[in-house]
Protein backbone atom coordinates (compact mmCIF):
# COMPACT_ATOMS: atom_id res chain seq x y z
CA UNK A 1 0.00 0.00 0.00
CA UNK A 2 1.50 3.75 -0.48
CA UNK A 3 0.10 6.25 1.18
CA UNK A 4 0.40 10.06 -0.39
CA UNK A 5 1.94 12.48 1.97
CA UNK A 6 0.02 15.63 -0.06
CA UNK A 7 -3.38 14.27 0.87
CA UNK A 8 -3.28 10.98 2.75
CA UNK A 9 -4.93 9.08 0.24
CA UNK A 10 -3.88 5.00 0.64
CA UNK A 11 -3.11 3.75 -2.83
CA UNK A 12 -2.69 0.18 -4.26
CA UNK A 13 1.09 -0.81 -4.55
CA UNK A 14 0.64 -0.40 -8.41
CA UNK A 15 -0.80 2.84 -8.50
CA UNK A 16 1.22 5.61 -10.28
CA UNK A 17 -0.83 8.48 -9.35
CA UNK A 18 -2.66 9.25 -6.42
CA UNK A 19 -6.46 9.01 -6.32
CA UNK A 20 -6.96 11.84 -4.13
CA UNK A 21 -5.14 14.27 -5.71
CA UNK A 22 -2.70 14.56 -8.94
CA UNK A 23 0.58 13.73 -7.12
CA UNK A 24 3.04 11.54 -8.52
CA UNK A 25 3.47 8.58 -5.75
CA UNK A 26 7.25 8.04 -6.70
CA UNK A 27 8.05 11.06 -5.15
CA UNK A 28 4.98 12.27 -2.78
CA UNK A 29 4.11 8.33 -1.41
CA UNK A 30 5.49 5.96 1.33
CA UNK A 31 5.38 2.85 1.05
CA UNK A 32 3.74 1.35 4.33
CA UNK A 33 2.91 -2.35 4.94
CA UNK A 34 -1.08 -3.48 4.29
CA UNK A 35 -1.35 -4.75 7.87
CA UNK A 36 0.55 -1.69 9.52
CA UNK A 37 -1.78 0.43 12.31
CA UNK A 38 -2.52 4.02 10.33
CA UNK A 39 -1.24 7.11 12.02
CA UNK A 40 -3.62 10.00 12.33
CA UNK A 41 -2.52 13.64 12.67
CA UNK A 42 -2.02 15.14 15.45
CA UNK A 43 -5.21 17.56 16.33
CA UNK A 44 -5.00 21.35 16.30
CA UNK A 45 -4.91 22.93 19.45
CA UNK A 46 -6.24 26.20 19.98
CA UNK A 47 -4.61 28.90 22.45
CA UNK A 48 -6.36 28.83 25.60
CA UNK A 49 -8.63 32.09 26.37
CA UNK A 50 -7.49 33.91 29.76
CA UNK A 51 -10.80 32.99 32.19
CA UNK A 52 -13.00 35.39 33.83
CA UNK A 53 -10.71 36.31 36.87
CA UNK A 54 -8.01 37.03 34.90
CA UNK A 55 -10.14 39.09 32.52
CA UNK A 56 -11.37 40.91 35.37
CA UNK A 57 -7.61 41.80 36.91
CA UNK A 58 -6.62 43.00 33.57
CA UNK A 59 -9.82 45.00 33.47
CA UNK A 60 -9.36 46.50 37.03
CA UNK A 61 -5.31 47.12 36.57
CA UNK A 62 -5.13 48.14 33.08
CA UNK A 63 -1.76 45.80 32.57
CA UNK A 64 -3.35 44.79 29.25
CA UNK A 65 -3.76 47.77 27.65
CA UNK A 66 -0.24 49.10 25.59
CA UNK A 67 1.13 52.42 27.20
CA UNK A 68 0.72 55.82 25.19
CA UNK A 69 2.13 57.39 22.61
CA UNK A 70 5.42 58.69 23.96
CA UNK A 71 5.46 57.45 27.80
CA UNK A 72 7.85 55.38 29.13
CA UNK A 73 6.87 51.52 30.94
CA UNK A 74 8.43 50.71 33.56
CA UNK A 75 10.34 48.19 31.74
CA UNK A 76 11.71 51.07 29.75
CA UNK A 77 13.05 52.84 32.48
CA UNK A 78 16.11 52.74 34.13
CA UNK A 79 16.27 51.36 37.23
CA UNK A 80 17.32 54.09 39.95
CA UNK A 81 16.68 55.78 43.18
CA UNK A 82 13.09 57.47 43.37
CA UNK A 83 12.03 60.55 45.62
CA UNK A 84 11.40 58.53 48.96
CA UNK A 85 14.92 56.89 48.85
CA UNK A 86 13.52 53.53 47.27
CA UNK A 87 14.44 51.99 43.57
CA UNK A 88 12.89 51.63 41.06
CA UNK A 89 12.61 48.19 41.00
CA UNK A 90 10.35 48.19 44.21
CA UNK A 91 6.44 47.16 43.16
CA UNK A 92 8.14 45.37 40.51
CA UNK A 93 7.47 41.14 40.20
CA UNK A 94 10.24 39.07 39.32
CA UNK A 95 9.05 39.10 35.34
CA UNK A 96 9.35 42.82 35.45
CA UNK A 97 12.98 42.72 37.19
CA UNK A 98 14.44 40.19 34.30
CA UNK A 99 12.87 42.35 31.85
CA UNK A 100 14.36 45.46 32.88
CA UNK A 101 17.74 43.73 33.18
CA UNK A 102 17.92 42.22 29.48
CA UNK A 103 16.84 46.05 27.85
CA UNK A 104 19.33 47.30 29.84
CA UNK A 105 21.91 46.22 28.09
CA UNK A 106 20.80 45.77 24.62
CA UNK A 107 23.24 43.68 22.20
CA UNK A 108 24.52 45.45 18.92
CA UNK A 109 25.03 43.31 16.03
CA UNK A 110 27.24 45.63 13.26
CA UNK A 111 26.69 44.11 9.81
CA UNK A 112 29.92 42.75 8.18
CA UNK A 113 30.95 44.75 5.48
CA UNK A 114 32.68 42.70 2.65
CA UNK A 115 36.44 43.47 2.31
CA UNK A 116 37.34 46.03 -0.27
CA UNK A 117 39.95 44.06 -1.92
CA UNK A 118 37.77 41.56 -3.95
CA UNK A 119 37.14 41.80 -7.54
CA UNK A 120 33.92 42.58 -8.92
CA UNK A 121 32.14 39.45 -10.68
CA UNK A 122 32.18 39.12 -14.31
CA UNK A 123 30.30 36.69 -17.05
CA UNK A 124 32.50 34.54 -18.82
CA UNK A 125 33.55 36.78 -22.09
CA UNK A 126 34.99 38.83 -19.00
CA UNK A 127 32.33 41.51 -18.98
CA UNK A 128 31.12 42.87 -15.65
CA UNK A 129 27.83 41.36 -14.49
CA UNK A 130 24.92 43.74 -13.61
CA UNK A 131 21.28 44.91 -14.98
CA UNK A 132 21.24 44.83 -18.36
CA UNK A 133 18.72 45.49 -21.06
CA UNK A 134 17.54 42.21 -22.79
CA UNK A 135 18.39 41.29 -26.19
CA UNK A 136 15.19 41.34 -28.98
CA UNK A 137 14.46 37.80 -30.16
CA UNK A 138 12.49 36.49 -32.96
CA UNK A 139 8.91 35.02 -32.55
CA UNK A 140 9.01 31.42 -31.90
CA UNK A 141 5.69 29.35 -33.09
CA UNK A 142 4.14 27.63 -29.59
CA UNK A 143 5.70 24.38 -29.80
CA UNK A 144 2.76 21.82 -29.70
CA UNK A 145 2.48 19.72 -26.27
CA UNK A 146 3.01 15.70 -26.78
CA UNK A 147 -0.35 14.03 -26.34
CA UNK A 148 -0.68 11.10 -24.11
CA UNK A 149 -0.95 7.65 -26.87
CA UNK A 150 -3.73 5.61 -25.51
CA UNK A 151 -1.84 2.41 -24.20
CA UNK A 152 -3.83 -1.15 -23.14
CA UNK A 153 -4.92 -1.05 -19.78
CA UNK A 154 -2.72 -3.16 -17.19
CA UNK A 155 -5.97 -4.61 -15.29
CA UNK A 156 -8.92 -6.02 -16.82
CA UNK A 157 -11.51 -3.27 -16.95
CA UNK A 158 -14.81 -3.97 -15.01
CA UNK A 159 -18.28 -2.56 -14.71
CA UNK A 160 -18.43 0.51 -13.42
CA UNK A 161 -14.49 1.50 -13.20
CA UNK A 162 -13.37 5.02 -15.31
CA UNK A 163 -11.53 4.95 -18.15
CA UNK A 164 -9.05 7.13 -18.19
CA UNK A 165 -9.83 9.85 -21.71
CA UNK A 166 -5.90 10.49 -22.05
CA UNK A 167 -4.09 6.71 -21.69
CA UNK A 168 -7.32 4.34 -21.03
CA UNK A 169 -6.30 2.91 -18.34
CA UNK A 170 -9.04 1.55 -15.72
CA UNK A 171 -9.96 3.14 -12.76
CA UNK A 172 -11.72 2.71 -9.78
CA UNK A 173 -14.88 4.81 -9.08
CA UNK A 174 -13.96 5.67 -6.05
CA UNK A 175 -10.61 7.82 -7.54
CA UNK A 176 -10.39 11.47 -9.12
CA UNK A 177 -7.29 11.11 -10.90
CA UNK A 178 -5.73 8.17 -13.72
CA UNK A 179 -3.82 5.59 -11.09
CA UNK A 180 -1.58 5.48 -14.77
CA UNK A 181 -1.43 9.17 -16.52
CA UNK A 182 -2.50 11.27 -13.26
CA UNK A 183 -5.09 12.96 -15.90
CA UNK A 184 -8.37 14.22 -13.49
CA UNK A 185 -11.23 11.86 -14.63
CA UNK A 186 -14.06 14.13 -13.56
CA UNK A 187 -14.68 13.53 -17.82
CA UNK A 188 -14.42 10.30 -17.71
CA UNK A 189 -16.44 7.55 -19.35
CA UNK A 190 -17.53 5.14 -16.82
CA UNK A 191 -17.30 1.33 -18.25
CA UNK A 192 -21.11 -0.32 -18.58
CA UNK A 193 -21.87 -3.80 -18.00
CA UNK A 194 -22.63 -6.35 -21.01
CA UNK A 195 -26.00 -6.25 -22.53
CA UNK A 196 -26.80 -9.85 -20.71
CA UNK A 197 -25.69 -8.80 -17.61
CA UNK A 198 -27.88 -5.86 -18.03
CA UNK A 199 -31.15 -7.97 -18.68
CA UNK A 200 -30.36 -10.54 -15.87
CA UNK A 201 -31.34 -8.99 -11.85
CA UNK A 202 -28.26 -8.90 -10.11
CA UNK A 203 -27.32 -11.41 -7.66
CA UNK A 204 -28.15 -9.62 -4.23
CA UNK A 205 -25.78 -10.20 -1.21
CA UNK A 206 -27.64 -12.01 1.30
CA UNK A 207 -27.91 -9.85 4.79
CA UNK A 208 -27.39 -11.59 7.84
CA UNK A 209 -28.47 -11.03 11.05
CA UNK A 210 -26.95 -10.60 14.42
CA UNK A 211 -25.76 -13.95 15.75
CA UNK A 212 -26.14 -15.42 12.43
CA UNK A 213 -23.39 -17.70 10.42
CA UNK A 214 -22.84 -17.95 6.53
CA UNK A 215 -23.75 -21.52 7.08
CA UNK A 216 -26.33 -21.57 10.01
CA UNK A 217 -30.13 -20.68 10.10
CA UNK A 218 -31.51 -18.13 12.51
CA UNK A 219 -32.37 -20.88 14.99
CA UNK A 220 -28.45 -22.47 14.98
CA UNK A 221 -30.04 -24.80 12.34
CA UNK A 222 -26.69 -26.48 10.20
CA UNK A 223 -28.02 -25.37 6.88
CA UNK A 224 -24.50 -26.84 5.49
CA UNK A 225 -25.94 -29.81 6.65
CA UNK A 226 -29.29 -29.82 4.93
CA UNK A 227 -27.72 -28.67 1.71
CA UNK A 228 -25.15 -31.48 2.12
CA UNK A 229 -28.12 -33.79 2.71
CA UNK A 230 -30.09 -33.21 -0.61
CA UNK A 231 -27.79 -33.16 -2.80
CA UNK A 232 -26.50 -36.47 -1.63
CA UNK A 233 -30.08 -37.76 -2.14
CA UNK A 234 -30.23 -35.83 -5.44
CA UNK A 235 -27.23 -37.70 -6.43
CA UNK A 236 -28.49 -40.98 -5.04
CA UNK A 237 -31.51 -40.66 -7.11
CA UNK A 238 -29.81 -40.07 -9.97
CA UNK A 239 -27.64 -43.24 -9.40
CA UNK A 240 -30.34 -45.23 -9.14
CA UNK A 241 -31.90 -43.91 -12.38
CA UNK A 242 -28.57 -44.85 -14.37
CA UNK A 243 -28.61 -48.64 -12.62
CA UNK A 244 -32.30 -48.49 -14.08
CA UNK A 245 -31.71 -47.31 -17.65
CA UNK A 246 -28.69 -50.06 -17.55
CA UNK A 247 -30.89 -52.89 -16.36
CA UNK A 248 -33.64 -52.02 -19.48
CA UNK A 249 -30.89 -51.34 -21.88
CA UNK A 250 -29.08 -55.43 -20.94
CA UNK A 251 -32.85 -57.24 -21.05
CA UNK A 252 -33.22 -55.27 -24.56
CA UNK A 253 -30.03 -56.76 -25.81
CA UNK A 254 -31.04 -60.22 -24.42
CA UNK A 255 -34.62 -60.14 -26.23
CA UNK A 256 -32.91 -58.75 -29.28
CA UNK A 257 -30.15 -61.34 -29.61
CA UNK A 258 -33.14 -64.09 -28.65
CA UNK A 259 -34.84 -63.12 -31.94
CA UNK A 260 -32.49 -63.98 -35.09
CA UNK A 261 -33.96 -61.99 -37.97
CA UNK A 262 -33.19 -59.07 -35.58
CA UNK A 263 -29.77 -61.13 -34.11
CA UNK A 264 -28.74 -61.01 -37.78
CA UNK A 265 -29.90 -56.95 -38.49
CA UNK A 266 -27.72 -55.79 -35.70
CA UNK A 267 -24.90 -57.96 -36.37
CA UNK A 268 -24.95 -56.52 -40.15
CA UNK A 269 -25.75 -52.67 -38.98
CA UNK A 270 -22.41 -53.19 -36.28
CA UNK A 271 -20.67 -54.79 -39.33
CA UNK A 272 -20.89 -51.82 -41.14
CA UNK A 273 -20.54 -49.25 -39.27
CA UNK A 274 -17.20 -51.20 -38.09
CA UNK A 275 -15.78 -51.36 -42.09
CA UNK A 276 -17.23 -47.58 -42.36
CA UNK A 277 -14.98 -46.25 -39.59
CA UNK A 278 -11.71 -48.47 -40.65
CA UNK A 279 -11.64 -47.44 -43.93
CA UNK A 280 -12.01 -43.87 -43.08
CA UNK A 281 -9.19 -44.07 -39.79
CA UNK A 282 -6.77 -46.67 -41.12
CA UNK A 283 -7.77 -47.78 -44.83
CA UNK A 284 -6.47 -51.43 -46.11
CA UNK A 285 -6.01 -52.38 -50.21
CA UNK A 286 -5.98 -55.16 -51.97
CA UNK A 287 -5.24 -56.14 -56.15
CA UNK A 288 -8.19 -56.47 -57.85
CA UNK A 289 -7.76 -59.73 -59.85
CA UNK A 290 -7.32 -59.70 -63.54
CA UNK A 291 -8.38 -62.41 -66.03
CA UNK A 292 -4.81 -62.11 -68.90
CA UNK A 293 -7.65 -62.45 -71.50
CA UNK A 294 -9.36 -59.70 -70.52
CA UNK A 295 -5.64 -57.42 -71.02
CA UNK A 296 -5.27 -55.96 -74.83
CA UNK A 297 -1.84 -54.09 -75.94
CA UNK A 298 -2.13 -51.74 -79.24
CA UNK A 299 0.90 -53.67 -79.95
CA UNK A 300 3.98 -55.76 -78.59
CA UNK A 301 7.91 -56.48 -79.01
CA UNK A 302 9.02 -59.90 -80.41
CA UNK A 303 9.26 -61.97 -76.91
CA UNK A 304 6.91 -60.22 -74.68
CA UNK A 305 2.80 -59.69 -74.41
CA UNK A 306 0.50 -57.46 -72.92
CA UNK A 307 -0.82 -59.78 -70.10
CA UNK A 308 2.46 -59.52 -68.46
CA UNK A 309 1.84 -56.36 -67.39
CA UNK A 310 -0.80 -57.76 -64.95
CA UNK A 311 0.79 -61.42 -64.03
CA UNK A 312 2.08 -60.19 -60.92
CA UNK A 313 6.19 -61.45 -61.94
CA UNK A 314 8.15 -58.53 -61.52
CA UNK A 315 10.93 -60.53 -63.64
CA UNK A 316 8.64 -60.32 -67.08
CA UNK A 317 7.39 -57.34 -68.30
CA UNK A 318 5.60 -55.18 -72.14
CA UNK A 319 7.27 -53.59 -74.27
CA UNK A 320 5.30 -52.53 -77.44
CA UNK A 321 6.59 -52.48 -80.94
CA UNK A 322 8.94 -49.43 -81.91
CA UNK A 323 7.13 -48.07 -84.67
CA UNK A 324 3.98 -47.83 -82.07
CA UNK A 325 4.03 -43.73 -81.37
CA UNK A 326 0.75 -44.39 -79.62
CA UNK A 327 1.28 -47.76 -77.59
CA UNK A 328 -1.14 -48.26 -74.94
CA UNK A 329 -2.52 -51.77 -72.94
CA UNK A 330 -5.89 -51.72 -72.06
CA UNK A 331 -7.45 -53.88 -69.01
CA UNK A 332 -10.83 -54.82 -68.31
CA UNK A 333 -12.07 -55.94 -64.98
CA UNK A 334 -14.02 -59.49 -64.67
CA UNK A 335 -17.01 -57.08 -62.39
CA UNK A 336 -17.56 -53.62 -61.90
CA UNK A 337 -14.84 -52.23 -58.65
CA UNK A 338 -14.03 -48.89 -57.08
CA UNK A 339 -10.52 -48.22 -58.13
CA UNK A 340 -8.37 -46.40 -55.70
CA UNK A 341 -5.24 -46.36 -57.19
CA UNK A 342 -2.42 -47.94 -59.51
CA UNK A 343 1.04 -49.38 -58.35
CA UNK A 344 3.25 -49.08 -61.34
CA UNK A 345 6.77 -50.83 -61.45
CA UNK A 346 8.29 -49.13 -65.04
CA UNK A 347 10.61 -50.64 -67.13
CA UNK A 348 12.82 -53.70 -67.04
CA UNK A 349 13.74 -54.32 -63.23
CA UNK A 350 15.98 -57.15 -61.65
CA UNK A 351 15.66 -58.77 -58.68
CA UNK A 352 14.43 -56.49 -55.97
CA UNK A 353 12.50 -54.20 -58.59
CA UNK A 354 16.14 -52.44 -59.49
CA UNK A 355 15.47 -51.11 -63.33
CA UNK A 356 17.49 -52.28 -65.58
CA UNK A 357 19.33 -48.51 -66.81
CA UNK A 358 19.87 -46.95 -69.68
CA UNK A 359 17.17 -49.10 -71.12
CA UNK A 360 14.29 -46.53 -71.61
CA UNK A 361 11.39 -46.54 -69.02
CA UNK A 362 8.43 -44.42 -69.01
CA UNK A 363 8.49 -40.61 -68.12
CA UNK A 364 4.46 -40.29 -68.38
CA UNK A 365 1.83 -42.49 -68.26
CA UNK A 366 -1.94 -41.35 -69.03
CA UNK A 367 -4.72 -43.10 -67.60
CA UNK A 368 -8.09 -43.49 -68.84
CA UNK A 369 -10.40 -45.09 -66.90
CA UNK A 370 -14.20 -46.10 -67.90
CA UNK A 371 -16.59 -46.45 -65.34
CA UNK A 372 -20.17 -48.13 -65.90
CA UNK A 373 -22.14 -45.19 -67.34
CA UNK A 374 -19.54 -44.43 -69.82
CA UNK A 375 -18.21 -41.73 -68.85
CA UNK A 376 -14.00 -41.81 -69.01
CA UNK A 377 -11.78 -39.94 -65.95
CA UNK A 378 -8.47 -39.08 -67.49
CA UNK A 379 -5.48 -39.00 -65.21
CA UNK A 380 -1.94 -37.83 -66.23
CA UNK A 381 0.78 -39.32 -63.67
CA UNK A 382 4.59 -38.16 -63.93
CA UNK A 383 6.26 -41.37 -62.75
CA UNK A 384 9.82 -40.77 -60.92
CA UNK A 385 13.17 -41.92 -62.23
CA UNK A 386 13.34 -44.71 -58.98
CA UNK A 387 13.79 -48.29 -58.34
CA UNK A 388 10.65 -50.21 -57.21
CA UNK A 389 7.01 -49.03 -58.00
CA UNK A 390 5.12 -45.83 -57.55
CA UNK A 391 1.42 -45.02 -56.52
CA UNK A 392 -0.68 -43.43 -58.65
CA UNK A 393 -4.02 -42.00 -57.07
CA UNK A 394 -7.08 -42.67 -59.61
CA UNK A 395 -10.39 -42.88 -56.90
CA UNK A 396 -12.69 -43.79 -59.57
CA UNK A 397 -15.92 -45.87 -58.25
CA UNK A 398 -17.86 -48.49 -60.23
CA UNK A 399 -14.99 -49.10 -62.82
CA UNK A 400 -15.40 -51.14 -65.80
CA UNK A 401 -12.23 -50.76 -67.97
CA UNK A 402 -8.32 -48.84 -67.68
CA UNK A 403 -6.20 -48.11 -70.31
CA UNK A 404 -2.78 -47.20 -69.69
CA UNK A 405 -0.91 -44.79 -72.74
CA UNK A 406 2.71 -44.14 -72.40
CA UNK A 407 3.15 -40.58 -73.19
CA UNK A 408 6.99 -40.35 -73.21
CA UNK A 409 10.25 -41.91 -71.77
CA UNK A 410 13.26 -41.73 -69.53
CA UNK A 411 16.09 -40.69 -71.12
CA UNK A 412 14.88 -38.59 -73.64
CA UNK A 413 11.59 -37.24 -73.91
CA UNK A 414 11.04 -37.72 -77.88
CA UNK A 415 11.08 -41.83 -76.83
CA UNK A 416 7.37 -42.95 -76.76
CA UNK A 417 7.95 -46.70 -76.69
CA UNK A 418 9.88 -48.01 -73.09
CA UNK A 419 8.57 -51.78 -71.37
CA UNK A 420 6.21 -51.43 -68.36
CA UNK A 421 6.86 -54.68 -65.62
CA UNK A 422 4.00 -54.41 -64.00
CA UNK A 423 0.35 -53.07 -63.00
CA UNK A 424 -1.20 -53.48 -59.99
CA UNK A 425 -4.80 -51.94 -59.83
CA UNK A 426 -5.78 -52.16 -55.89
CA UNK A 427 -9.25 -51.47 -54.60
CA UNK A 428 -10.08 -50.49 -50.53
CA UNK A 429 -11.21 -53.46 -48.39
Amino acid sequence: MIVCRECGTQNADDDLFCGGCPAFLEHSGEHVPDDAPMIEPAAFEAPQKDGLVTRIKHAISGDHLPPPSGAATGLDAPPGPVADGGTADDGLDDEQRRARALLAEPAVHEPASPPADLPAPTTSNGSATGARTPEAMVPQAPKARPRKVKQPPSKKILPGDLICGACGEGNPDSRKFCRRCGESLVEAEVMKASWWRRILPAKKDKTLKASERPDRGAGGANVGSKARVARGKFLGKLAQGRRLIALLAIVGIGVGFAIPSVRKMATDSASDAYDGVRRTVSPTYSNIPIDPDRVVASSASPNTDGADVTDGNTLTYWEPDAADRDASVTVTFVETTDVEHVLVHPGKQENGGKVIRPDPRPRELLFRVVDESGSVTEVNASIADEDGYQTIELGVDAAVSVETVIVNCYPDPEITVCPITELEFQSKD
